[in-house]
């Protein structure tokens, strides 16, 4: 999945295990970017969680921890590629916000990639458990974590996984069809791109997955994200050429 051209845009997958103790926090995301301008610096964001405290944390550890945990699973960062352009995509189509978080959040978490094992080809309305996840990961993981930590995996990738919206329900989690909008879309294949992705398969990985893309449904989803002029998609014959101006990227 990894080409040189990663190395070019710094992308590589995350390693973290933020999943293993905290969910994602897309509620808490949405509601610092509703405060944060996109063109603010790094350090806005740390003031609006740590001094502002716009997350409303009792004490000052814990809108530490806060800031941390999204920082590190979002950057926070406009030096980031990554989060750049998730907040480019996140004031075109607010739509899309639990997707577009998701998709950073599986690139930084890797127990949440684990994770997704447990769900990703199961139909809709399928009963899904903490010990179906808390097994997907396991069987990446299950000799580097204690039983506990396991566990709390499943019922913390289950609350990430309903943020997302590719699960519903509390006590009882069933597996629903997410809607991947062209924004999401175009984000996806941004991160493919980064990943060293060319052409056609900047969409052929991971993410796309993610998205519940149907097979061969690849060409007509990027024809969808540059009809809405989300990036810049030319076929000829065999030949499939994306771009990314408005981000930097040619595929």
């Amino acid at each position: 999945m990894m080409s040189s051209h990663a190395a070019e845009s710094d992308f590589m997958l995350g390693t973290l295990r933020t999943t293993a103790s905290h969910t994602i926090g897309i509620p808490h995301l949405v509601e610092l970017l509703r405060e944060v301008p996109s063109d603010a610096p790094a350090e806005q964001y740390r003031q609006v969680v740590v001094d502002g405290n716009v997350l409303g944390r009792p004490t000052l550890a814990g809108r530490q921890r806060s800031f941390r945990h999204l920082r590190e699973l979002y950057f926070l960062d406009p030096g980031r590629a990554e989060f750049t352009a998730l907040r480019r995509f996140w004031d075109i189509d607010p739509a899309s916000r639990q997707l577009l978080a998701g998709l950073l959040a599986f690139t930084r978490d890797e127990v949440l990639r684990a994770s997704f094992a447990a769900i990703a080809d199961l139909p809709v309305g399928s009963s899904v458990t903490s010990a179906d996840l808390t097994a997907a990961v396991a069987a990446q993981f299950g000799s580097e974590m204690s039983e506990s930590t396991l566990g709390k995996t499943g019922r913390n990738t289950g609350a990430c996984w309903t943020q997302t919206g590719h699960l519903a329900g509390r006590a009882k989690k069933v597996r629903t069809e997410v809607e991947a909008r062209p924004a999401a879309i175009a984000y996806a294949a941004y991160l493919g791109h980064l990943a060293g992705g060319r052409g056609i398969g900047v969409l052929d990985n991971p993410w796309s997955k993610m998205l519940g893309l149907a097979p061969g449904r690849t060409l007509e989803a990027l024809r969808d994200a540059h009809t809405e002029g989300l990036l810049d998609l030319l076929v000829a014959g065999n030949v499939v050429d994306v771009s990314f101006p408005t981000l930097g990227g040619v595929a």
